[in-house]
């Protein structure tokens, strides 16, 4: 794998450090946030340049379709979205679907985000990593 950098975005700092730990264990350099809030001014300020991003809307009231739409206005076009997503927010976000690299839906398990990027990726298995 290169060393660019993913970005984590979870509001949830449980749900962060197990998908930190999950992702670096996977061999990604990966930068983890707190808030969408937080994302969008290390984008708009250059401090992050992502090659993929991870967002997980739980408990992020910025995570709306707005704040996402923004997000991804942010990115390069090259740069995937992988979003997670609970069922009420489904709903509410499927219009931003078509923009989406990954839309993984909950409940899942951590392992999902990390085979999601590496589909998206094309790395069957970094290494340092699990399979």
């Amino acid at each position: 794998m290169s060393p660019e950098e993913l970005l984590l975005v979870a509001a949830d700092g449980r749900t962060r450090a197990l998908l930190l730990a999950e992702l670096q264990e996977a061999g990604y350099n990966v930068v983890a946030l707190p808030s969408l809030e937080v994302a969008l001014g290390a984008l708009a300020t250059g401090r992050v340049d992502p090659a993929l991003v991870v967002l997980d809307v739980q408990g992020d009231p910025r995570a709306d379709r707005r704040g996402i739409g923004q997000l991804l206005n942010f990115l390069e076009e090259d740069v995937p979205l992988v979003l997670v997503v609970g069922a009420y927010d489904a709903r509410a976000l499927a219009p931003l679907r078509a923009r989406i690299a990954a839309w993984l839906s909950r409940p899942l398990r951590v392992g999902d985000v990390v085979a999601a990027v590496r589909r998206i990726r094309g790395d069957a298995a970094v290494s340092g990593g699990r399979r």
